[in-house]
């Protein structure tokens, strides 16, 4: 098995922000051991007339070199990318894809691109805003024959498949992002958030209206009076309009019950909300993977997931936590029933024999790239 390989990953990377960059981040690592890894990443990302956070860059720790090239509507920041590959004239190209809006950009890249080995990431093979026009772009990005593409979840395998039934397809999953967290210090975080007696449930990332915050809302007024102490910790940036949420919220006489904190949470402050909750909820209504069950796995927290999309893959039903219906009265009798057994430790325990199997190791294995 040849090792020491000169490979180019392509993708936002950090000082870029979210989670496609974390991936891109932590494959980067993982690549680092064995090979020789450049990283061409963005200058530009999304014009900000189409990006809805604050912010699309984070603080971050300067050891992250990358070469700062590219634009996705700025054509010569293409070929720029490309004189860079051949100049490099790396074994392995890896790209990260998730969005049709750079289907143009990674179509001509990948076009020009000599390297015998060629993997395409897909991280959302149809994004979740049903675009115009997307099934052409992504259609275009799955034809390169030359092209290895990895999935990560049987939904969008299935999607591929259906667009171009002649990928060469792998099957892959996401890892689970590793942080360091001593579970002692539950309590001093629960301390510090006002939270020492609460069953607490948390929605953490960015949210979005495929999210499903609205389900969640309407099941928690389903069961506010049979669990008693309960706390739901909304954790994340909004990428829309907030207020639908408030007035529900409002309506529903929930007021008491509800957390906010709407600002990006930087890596070091992710132990704090994680540990101080008992269940975390990801109620989407559309979804591939997510590196939020990535993070609940990390720190052993059970979940419900909704049964929409790729998220089921990655759960045990009534072991590591529960699959559900997108539908409030779902969640609801799954929230009931999680807090009204004692199943709580069990579940811990299987998700850290569980997540066992969800290294980014076993990822790179699954690839191939060292096979001649």
């Amino acid at each position: 098995m040849a090792k020491n390989l000169k490979i180019v990953t392509i993708g936002p990377y950090p000082p870029f922000r979210g989670g496609i960059s974390d991936f891109h981040k932590s494959i980067v690592k993982q690549f680092k051991i064995n090979n020789d890894v450049t990283v061409i990443n963005f200058k530009s990302l999304y014009p900000s007339i189409f990006f809805p956070g604050k912010s699309q860059v984070t603080n971050h720790n300067n050891s992250y070199k990358s070469a700062r090239i590219l634009n996705p509507i700025n054509l010569c920041s293409w070929i720029k990318s490309i004189k860079f590959l051949k100049d490099y004239n790396p074994d392995v190209v890896f790209i990260s894809y998730w969005h049709p809006f750079f289907s143009p950009m990674y179509n001509f890249i990948i076009k020009r691109i000599l390297s015998r080995k060629i993997y395409i990431l897909l991280h959302n093979v149809i994004s979740h805003q049903s675009l115009p026009f997307e099934k052409f772009f992504v259609k275009k990005v799955l034809s390169h024959k030359n092209c290895k593409y990895i999935v990560m979840n049987n939904s969008d395998r299935k999607k591929a498949l259906k667009i171009n039934e002649t990928l060469n397809l792998i099957d892959n999953f996401h890892p689970i992002y590793y942080h360091d967290f001593n579970s002692n210090d539950r309590e001093i975080f629960r301390t510090e958030l006002s939270l020492t007696d609460n069953k607490v449930i948390l929605f953490f990332g960015l949210i979005r209206p495929h999210k499903g915050l609205d389900i969640l809302i309407d099941a928690i007024s389903l069961i506010k009076k049979d669990i008693k102490n309960l706390k739901v910790l909304i954790i994340g940036e909004a990428y829309e309009d907030m207020t639908k949420y408030f007035r529900k919220i409002e309506r529903l006489n929930l007021s008491e019950l509800f957390v906010f904190n709407q600002s990006f949470v930087e890596e070091k402050n992710i132990s704090k909300y994680f540990l101080s909750s008992d269940l975390v909820v990801l109620p989407y209504k559309s979804s591939t993977q997510s590196g939020v069950l990535s993070l609940a796995m990390n720190f052993n927290k059970p979940v419900i997931v909704s049964s929409e999309g790729g998220l089921k893959d990655y759960v045990e039903d009534e072991k590591t936590g529960f699959i559900s219906l997108p539908k409030a009265v779902e969640f609801a009798n799954k929230i009931k029933k999680y807090f009204n057994s004692e199943i709580k430790n069990q579940m811990e325990k299987n998700i850290k024999e569980r997540k066992k199997s969800f290294s980014w190791s076993s990822f790179e294995e699954r690839l191939n790239i060292y096979d001649e």
